[in-house]
């Protein structure tokens, strides 16, 4: 006499071939939901300080010590025409002092990128690495040799205490990066281009520079990022207000507001907008000029 199974039995004869699919998938589905809060939590550490900065800006210091890292209403705004108050000469300052400085960068760093990728001359391969290898000294290394030269030429609180260095060292990263460009492009356009009497301005201003946008958008992206930060250099240059930067000017925006984390905050914000906007309009242009072969060598 056969017995049959009982009910239970039949139940979990009916789901044992299923019992391996469901673990795969839930260690699938595990695996998934651990990767995803880590990256939220990456990204959460990564924005929180700057959330944090834009919330303590809109605070009064009353409200700074009792909540601390929550929001709090009303929200001050007169922080804002404080800082922007004390801040827009130093502001005006950077602005003038980045745009002339990626204006000279680039064109600096087209002409050279220029001359070592088309043209041959003795002394070529090794004036370019010599050039080269300045990128590997340490910026501070030079510090003191460069103070002397523009002491001795009485270009100390000027604009030109700024300009004329940054043109110099950062056009360096730019020659490499359009020399490695232009020596892409067929040779055979700029031969054309001889052949109707073209020089090399020429060549330069209708060959090289309508197909090297992308490149020069990286070129002056990377140049602009590097001048608006800078602050060692004109810390030690530059003591006048009116020719001191951002960068510098902040500091003693910061010793005038002591204490005052509202305003002072909101100093930050402001300082930050114009590398934002920089940001906003013109990461494709960098990313196209990324994709387009301008970082290879």
């Amino acid at each position: 006499m056969t017995l049959e199974p009982s009910i239970s039995e039949q139940i979990e004869t009916a789901i044992a071939p299923h019992h391996v699919q469901p673990r795969g998938m839930s260690r699938i589905y595990l695996w998934s939901v651990t990767w995803r809060l880590g990256f939220i939590l990456i990204l959460f550490l990564t924005f929180f300080p700057f959330v944090f900065l834009v919330i303590t800006s809109l605070k009064d210091t009353h409200q700074f010590y009792h909540t601390f890292w929550l929001p709090a209403w009303p929200m001050t705004w007169s922080n804002y025409t404080q800082a922007f108050t004390d801040l827009n000469g130093y502001i005006l300052n950077s602005i003038f002092v980045t745009a002339t400085s990626i204006f000279g960068i680039v064109v600096c760093s087209t002409i050279t990128g220029f001359l070592f990728a088309r043209y041959r001359f003795p002394g070529r391969e090794l004036l370019y690495y010599m050039m080269l290898a300045m990128l590997m000294v340490p910026g501070a290394l030079m510090l003191i040799p460069q103070f002397v030269w523009v002491q001795q030429l009485g270009l100390l609180n000027t604009y030109s205490v700024m300009v004329l260095p940054y043109i110099a060292g950062m056009q360096v990263m730019g020659m490499f990066l359009l020399r490695s460009f232009f020596s892409q492009i067929d040779q055979a356009l700029f031969e054309s281009a001889q052949v109707d009497g073209a020089g090399v301005f020429r060549e330069i201003w209708h060959i090289a520079l309508p197909l090297s946008k992308p490149v020069l958008g990286v070129v002056a992206i990377m140049s602009a990022l590097g001048v608006w930060n800078s602050f060692l250099w004109p810390l030690v240059t530059v003591s006048g207000e009116d020719v001191m930067v951002l960068t510098v000017g902040m500091l003693r925006y910061n010793g005038r507001v002591a204490h005052q984390y509202g305003p002072m905050f909101a100093g930050y914000v402001i300082s930050a907008i114009p590398l934002g906007i920089l940001f906003v309009f013109f990461t494709r242009a960098f990313m196209r000029g990324i994709t387009s072969g301008a970082l290879k060598a």
